[in-house]
């Protein structure tokens, strides 16, 4: 039987990015949810192969068995795949997609500047290594 396979890849130093992936540690009680840095080896063979700029980056990816999500979709597949309560986020999903990429494109652009920027990334502090890929 197939593994699901269910990554999300984050900026590692991006505060607002962090606060994320402990708030997904604690409500997915399955522990489905891999997560990797998107500077890491298997973040940087994600984007090469999707041909996205390193440089350029500044969105949540989120990788569904075959299938691969960014921006707002990601975030809406992420609560879909944890389900439960956190289905009734999806009823933002109502609003057109390029209406909510642009809000998430504006928080992008900002998230240093409004959650803090960290040195490092340091994945140990979320405490759940046989979550995190790299």
């Amino acid at each position: 039987m197939k593994e699901n396979k269910h990554i999300i890849y984050f900026d590692g130093i991006c505060g607002l990015c962090n606060s994320f992936v402990s708030f997904l540690l604690k409500i997915d009680s399955s522990s489905n949810l891999k997560f990797a840095t998107i500077k890491g080896e298997s973040g940087q063979k994600l984007l090469n192969k999707m041909n996205f700029s390193n440089s350029e980056f500044d969105t949540l990816i989120f990788q569904k068995n075959d299938q691969v999500y960014t921006k707002s979709t990601a975030v809406f597949e992420i609560f879909k795949t944890i389900g439960g309560f956190f289905k009734i986020f999806l009823i933002f999903n109502l609003l057109p997609t390029s209406f909510l990429d642009s809000i998430y494109r504006y928080i992008a652009l900002k998230r240093y500047k409004l959650f803090g920027k960290l040195e490092q990334c340091d994945i140990s502090k979320f405490n759940k290594p046989g979550q995190f890929i790299d």
